[in-house]
């Protein structure tokens, strides 16, 4: 399944928990920790594997973890500047 039209605070927030852990995540705490609901998270991860940003592990007991990428690290990086930058806007 394909995201037309992707919600970039949702990518964030899940860019953001990946980034965060030292070891791949659990589907199902990284679909809560993101805070929206399993079919949108099923999407997005779906999404976001195709786009080379997160992963899949399977550890043989069918409960795998999804490790950030190297180019999931640094689209996190890019992704938060921008926001910073253009969003909040200059602080004063």
């Amino acid at each position: 399944m394909t995201i037309d039209r992707s919600d970039l605070y949702v990518v964030a927030r899940i860019l953001e928990r990946l980034w965060k852990e030292e070891r791949p995540m659990l589907r199902t705490r990284l679909q809560l920790a993101s805070r929206v609901n399993h079919d949108v998270f099923t999407r997005y991860l779906d999404w976001m594997q195709g786009k080379g940003l997160a992963e899949m592990r399977d550890d043989g007991a069918g409960r795998g973890g999804v490790p950030l990428t190297g180019t999931g690290s640094e689209a996190y990086r890019v992704l938060v500047r921008w926001i910073n930058d253009v969003i909040a806007g200059p602080r004063t």
